[in-house]
């Protein structure tokens, strides 16, 4: 399969993940997660709007708006997306909701979400929306983050959710739902390789470096370092291990080195030999 047919069958499979979770869950519950998805279902609520229509509807400026920042690959894998996921919203609408209760609906209608997004974010694409704005907005306003202007747009909607529906419940259900939406993004994104770092500073790295290496079967590297406390040059040992590892690795340096001082750290993803490959 070339990489170009798989990238848009990833985007059309995270496409239609994500127009499942809003029919199956988000929509019955009137719960808006954020982004122009939210607003379509306020207007759904409002006037029987159908969603997909609406994030069609909405997405036309942002799109022209972005066509003279981003390259043409982006911009059309990103139209391709915005359209995929308004048609497949309205052709999933005539499904039922898999329960009515709304903290299921939130907490199972973001990560489906999630999951959706993330496939189609993996793929080097968008569905349009927010996301784009937000990159646009960063360009005019360096000093903010795109993270903290998705975080403002979404707020805003999800506050406008809680107004228009009169229920105040509707803003922790929705802000659920984003935040499961956006942990499960960054898990798809970012990878699920977590792993340990540990800084191990010792007055034997030679012999923790070996055992290391015959026990663990990880490497160590050393760094050179100075102690501004004692005056001396000092050897840190750096070691990327498993998280099943770390137990192990403790009562190993405690064994031959009790007084080692030892610092870990997590990692969300690491690529090389012996953990992913690039």
């Amino acid at each position: 399969m070339s990489a170009f047919l798989k990238k848009y069958l990833t985007v059309l499979l995270g496409s239609a993940i994500t127009a499942l979770s809003l029919n199956l869950f988000l929509i019955p519950a009137d719960i808006a997660p954020g982004g122009l998805s939210g607003i379509a279902i306020i207007l759904h609520h409002l006037a029987s709007i159908p969603v997909g229509l609406s994030i069609l509807i909405f997405n036309v400026p942002i799109f022209l708006w972005s066509l003279k920042y981003f390259d043409a690959g982006f911009m059309f894998s990103s139209l391709f997306g915005m359209v995929a996921l308004s048609v497949l919203t309205d052709l999933f609408a005539w499904l039922s909701p898999v329960t009515g209760d709304i903290l299921l609906s939130s907490v199972y209608g973001g990560a489906l979400m999630g999951l959706g997004l993330g496939l189609v974010f993996s793929a080097g694409s968008t569905t349009g929306g927010t996301d784009i704005a937000a990159q646009i907005l960063k360009k005019h306003f360096p000093s903010i983050s795109v993270g903290r202007f998705v975080l403002i747009i979404d707020a805003f909607i999800v506050g406008l959710a809680g107004l228009t529906f009169g229920k105040w419940e509707v803003i922790l259900y929705s802000a659920t739902a984003l935040y499961i939406c956006t942990y499960i993004i960054d898990l798809m994104v970012e990878g699920i390789d977590f792993a340990k770092v540990a800084y191990i500073i010792s007055d034997t790295p030679a012999l923790i470096s070996e055992e290391i290496s015959n026990n663990l079967v990880r490497g160590t590297t050393a760094l050179r370092a100075f102690s501004h406390y004692t005056g001396d040059e000092k050897t840190v040992l750096m070691c990327v291990v498993k998280k099943y590892q770390i137990t192990k690795l403790k009562k190993l340096i405690k064994s031959l080195d009790p007084n080692a001082f030892v610092i870990l750290s997590d990692t969300r993803e690491v690529l090389g030999n012996g953990f992913k490959t690039h």
